[in-house]
């Protein structure tokens, strides 16, 4: 059985005056997320004078879950083996403060200076990796830990298991035989309340019809199956065999379709995410969705692709982290400069130089490289956790539990040792899939990435207008970004619609950056909360 939090999101902001006494704003205790099996302490968390009375969870609790406890001398922080729900903490010039929001610490009085590291990574990548964030004094908690704050003194505690170095002894078959099993029954034990309302989202890929497939196993079927329209220039492939799916099993099937206006979604987006992503704003109206109808539950298949599909993994890759050619293996992976040196200030460009980036991820890399398969543990703990991740838990769990079974560690020690070979084709996950579940619909799987659908006008012409309108707010002198290389491209989109259709991906990360700047030049953030 699952155990919800009570809290969706949270802040405790400790500052001692003159005399070391320390006054707590916000909330002293936080249950985030979800735990499987027991729940998140094992005592009463009442507020108390003895720290030793207060007995944190136990680190190899299931879930997706962070949890902390102030109990007026010592604050304990602590969240799961793999650290998805994002918990951020920072200390402060008169104290220390945690809180799932990054921009909740900087109104709090954390340093607002950028870490130049981070960033030159993010520009090339798309994303932050370990537990970066874009600013240098703020921290997003690493997977497994246990913080400690007290008397002004810091201390982080790895629980986290290492990662096995030895390959798994399984066939290929008897692997596939295995997830089949295992997952049914991760399933099963994750199920909700019959009480709660339960939804699954459902593409036209393997990670959500294996969860759709699981649940009708254990004959627990959702109140409602959810398909979120695709954003041009992606076909809505999704939609299409989520119907023929749905249609054969009896399920009722919603298509949320896209906002009218993706400027306001980028925006909410950034602030949601602390401007870590440089997506997830499509998913926008989906939240709102599940807001609107009072969702209880919903599911979610982050991370199934890693492990079972194999999505990352290349040849090229493996022989790079295993030669321990790190310098060569980021280069490739961080995205050609393309439009950067166009689009950020000469100042900019030196300060997020590429050299910096290759340096940063070259030791994220390292960490990984002794490893059977280290691209997927790789993936695992920097794309998925660190951007993935903040689609279910920054936007879709506003008011809904999101629970994810391939996060689960019975899921994750079958699948993380097993050999790059087995995943050739990305046939695996399609196997279990199929081979466990002979009586439900056997679909072809789709992965559309891209594509050439037009976008409206009407939606092309407010995004562009608006994005401008953006760029022309600000002091140029003031910004690492150039107006006369964007505002030509975004009216050059505004008239020729392919070009177009393709702005809000090609400047995604000049959107982020720009909208991050004026947001840390205004005196406070009360207006964004």
């Amino acid at each position: 059985m699952i155990f919800k939090g009570k809290d969706f999101r949270g802040t405790l902001i400790l500052r001692r005056d003159t005399a070391g006494n320390v006054r707590a704003d916000g909330q002293t205790h936080a249950e985030l997320g979800y735990s499987v099996g027991q729940a998140f302490v094992k005592s009463s968390p009442r507020p108390t004078q003895d720290a030793r009375q207060f007995e944190p969870s136990d680190p190899s609790t299931e879930g997706v879950w962070a949890t902390w406890h102030w109990d007026g001398r010592q604050l304990v922080l602590q969240n799961d083996r793999f650290g998805f729900f994002p918990v951020y903490y920072a200390e402060l010039p008169d104290g220390f403060a945690v809180s799932t929001s990054a921009l909740e610490l900087l109104r709090a009085g954390a340093s607002r200076q950028l870490d130049d590291a981070a960033i030159a990574v993010f520009l090339r990548l798309g994303n932050y990796i370990g537990d970066d964030t874009p600013f240098a004094a703020v921290r997003v908690l690493p997977p497994g830990t246990t913080l400690r704050w007290s008397d002004g003194k810091l201390s982080l505690t790895s629980t986290c298991s290492e990662l096995p170095r030895e390959r798994s002894s399984l066939t290929r078959q008897q692997a596939v035989d295995s997830y089949g099993k295992v997952f049914q029954s991760v399933v099963e034990d994750m199920l909700p309340d019959p009480a709660d309302r339960m939804c699954v989202p459902l593409s036209a890929g393997r990670d959500s019809r294996h969860i759709v497939y699981a649940l009708a196993r254990a004959g627990r079927l959702p109140q409602m199956v959810l398909t979120a329209e695709s954003p041009p220039p992606r076909p809505s492939t999704d939609a299409k065999v989520a119907a023929e799916i749905t249609a054969e099993m009896g399920l009722p099937h919603q298509v949320i379709r896209q906002s009218s206006d993706r400027f306001a979604d980028e925006i909410e987006k950034d602030l949601l995410t602390c401007f870590c992503a440089d997506e997830h704003a499509q998913m926008l109206p989906v939240a709102r969705w599940l807001q609107q109808s009072n969702v209880d539950v919903s599911w979610d298949g982050i991370a199934g692709d890693i492990f079972s599909c194999g999505v990352y993994n290349d040849s090229r890759m493996l022989d790079q982290f295993r030669q321990g050619q790190l310098g060569e293996l980021s280069e490739w992976l961080l995205d050609a400069e393309g439009y950067m040196p166009g689009y950020l200030t000469p100042e900019a460009l030196k300060r997020w130089n590429r050299d910096l980036a290759i340096q940063h991820l070259s030791k994220e890399l390292g960490r990984y490289a002794d490893l059977p398969n280290p691209a997927a543990p790789f993936f695992f703990y920097n794309r998925v956790r660190r951007e993935l991740a903040l689609s279910p838990y920054c936007i879709l769990n506003q008011s809904t539990h999101i629970l994810a079974p391939y996060l689960s560690h019975r899921v994750f020690d079958l699948l993380i040792n097993l050999p790059f070979e087995f995943f050739g084709g990305r046939q695996f996950h399609s196997e279990a899939i199929d081979q466990f579940y002979p009586e439900l619909p056997q679909k072809p799987y789709h992965s559309t990435t891209s594509g050439n659908v037009n976008e409206r006008y009407s939606r092309i012409w407010r995004f562009a207008n608006r994005f401008g309108r953006m760029a022309l707010s600000g002091s140029e002198a003031d910004s690492c970004i150039q107006r006369r290389f964007l505002l030509p491209r975004l009216a050059k989109g505004m008239f020729q619609r392919a070009y177009g259709t393709e702005t809000p991906v090609l400047f995604s990360r000049v959107l982020v950056m720009l909208h991050l700047e004026q947001t840390l030049r205004l005196p406070t953030f009360d207006s964004l909360s």
